[in-house]
């Protein structure tokens, strides 16, 4: 299969789902957009779900890829660094038009996107969170995951706001660094009064339960999509693996990295990837 031909389909889906909507975008529209047939677009997508779940997951690679470079050889306690990171994701979720897909989306019945999209925002609270305590002394770090919630609670609003004025344009940047001048001034009290609302580990213990439950789930759902009997006993070997007392890791690692060689090319590779970006969140490899 061609990488060209999948990134035209996902190319013409991203389009139609900001253009109509991802609920009134329907099959036939991507396949005329795409100028493919409807074979060639169920070689690629089992359905208009996962085009979505694709644009999401390049997207996030490319926030990820782009942090990363940011912060090369970079002191990790700059908080110019951080700023510009966070940034990063606000600039690429407006240049792709994501937020407007995102609207559309929140009204789906179905589970596995809306798992998805929650996944995709826990994550980015406990990176921010991870962050801050780069930036924060070590009697701050209790507080990171209030300060990531208020950071986005603040950010977002006014990047609203600055919108609505007919003022000069603000940056992005110039609101996070508004919004941490607000945090760093109410840390120093948070302290001294000991005000916690979110322990450091609450996304941590509701992640590692939801994560167990949602990673059987999806292992068992690829036992009935996979074509290869070798798929099949590699998903088995992980669902019996991962009820033990104590998973061999390097196991898990060594067999989801051969599940994914097996599933490259094939309908159902990026549900594949994953389970095994699941996998590896909850064993942390």
């Amino acid at each position: 299969m061609s990488k060209k031909t999948r990134t035209k389909i996902i190319e013409a889906a991203h389009q139609l789902f900001i253009q109509k909507g991802f609920d009134t975008t329907s099959i036939q529209d991507i396949l005329d957009k795409a100028g493919i047939s409807k074979g060639t677009f169920y070689n690629y997508f089992q359905s208009k779900n996962d085009c979505l779940i694709a644009i999401i997951s390049v997207v996030r690679e490319e926030i990820i890829e782009k942090r990363r470079e940011l912060a090369f050889g970079k002191n990790k306690a700059d908080e110019e660094v951080f700023i510009h990171q966070i940034a990063i994701r606000i600039n690429m979720n407006r240049h792709h038009h994501l937020m407007a897909v995102f609207e559309t989306v929140s009204f789906s019945e179905d589970n596995e996107l809306k798992e998805h999209l929650t996944d995709a925002h826990r994550g980015e609270i406990r990176w921010i969170a991870k962050r801050l305590e780069d930036l924060y002394p070590p009697e701050g770090h209790p507080y990171t995951l209030d300060h990531a919630v208020m950071l986005i609670g603040i950010t977002h609003p006014m990047l609203y706001a600055a919108k609505l004025g007919v003022e000069e344009h603000i940056t992005t940047e110039t609101i996070i660094r508004y919004a941490m001048r607000r945090l760093r001034s109410m840390l120093e009290e948070q302290i001294r009064q000991r005000d916690l609302f979110f322990p450091k580990d609450w996304l941590v213990q509701t992640d590692g339960k939801e994560q167990e439950h949602i990673l059987n789930n999806r292992l068992e759902a690829l036992q009935k999509v996979v074509n290869e009997e070798k798929e099949r006993q590699y998903l088995t070997f992980l669902l019996t693996e991962i009820q033990e007392e104590e998973p061999r890791h390097f196991l898990l690692e060594s067999v989801c990295a051969s599940l994914e060689q097996l599933a490259i090319g094939k309908t159902y590779e990026h549900k594949i990837k994953q389970a095994v970006q699941w996998m590896a969140r909850r064993f942390h490899w």
